[in-house]
């Protein structure tokens, strides 16, 4: 099983204010990366015959700031919930490694893998995080890396025999730097350019926003 964990306590300083809750299509913009996940899992399920939901290779792991109303509709909710996805809300903005940690918590010992996706990732698709999610369960890497020619992005998916040096960030550490620990072990994974767009100024967002057809609000 690969647990994703989707980080979304930052302090968005260059935004100046919480990004993930500003309108993004029909939700948010963390309610779009996470509708993104649940739409991976559920492609992932299809490749089963048994609809028991407990047989589902992979579960959702949220470090957010609020509680999931302000960035998911009831109906997606509902399926967070089915799918036993585990919302952890923090009071305030938090480093990137306590975040790490915060979504490490409380790993069973069918995790084999996770994945760490910021909330901010609107680029992803339910395909292609399937299909990552695919060739993760296939041949277990040390590190699945997702790569556009040259540039690697998120999310990075680590074995968890690695979890110690993940579990021992601090500050703005990032999984990064045990994955630049060990360049020779990488799966690298091809992905288009726009998997990796991501939000991160007013003037990013205004951008962007334009190009899906929405006005700024």
């Amino acid at each position: 099983m690969v647990r994703f964990v989707v980080m979304a306590a930052g302090k968005a300083t260059r935004m100046g204010q919480d990004k993930l809750v500003l309108p993004w299509k029909d939700t948010t913009v963390l309610g779009n990366v996470l509708q993104i996940v649940l739409e991976a899992i559920t492609l992932q399920g299809r490749h089963s015959s048994s609809k028991d939901l407990s047989l589902l290779l992979a579960e959702i792991y949220v470090v957010a700031r609020h509680p999931i109303e302000a960035y998911l509709k009831e109906d997606r909710i509902k399926m967070f919930n089915r799918y036993g996805g585990v919302w952890f809300q923090v009071p305030s903005s938090k480093p990137l490694a306590e975040t790490i940690r915060y979504g490490l918590q409380d790993l069973s010992s069918k995790v084999q893998s996770i994945g760490f996706l910021p909330g901010d990732q609107v680029g992803i698709t339910a395909q292609g995080l399937a299909d990552c999610l695919d060739h993760v369960q296939q041949v277990s890497p040390d590190f699945l890396v997702p790569m556009s020619g040259d540039k690697a992005g998120s999310p990075v998916f680590f074995h968890k025999r690695y979890l110690p040096e993940l579990l021992a960030l601090q500050g703005e550490q990032g999984g990064r730097e045990v994955l630049y620990r060990y360049p020779e072990r990488w799966c690298k994974y091809p992905v288009e350019d726009m998997f990796f767009l991501d939000v991160d100024t007013p003037e990013e967002y205004k951008a962007l926003l334009g190009q899906i057809g929405k006005a700024p609000v």
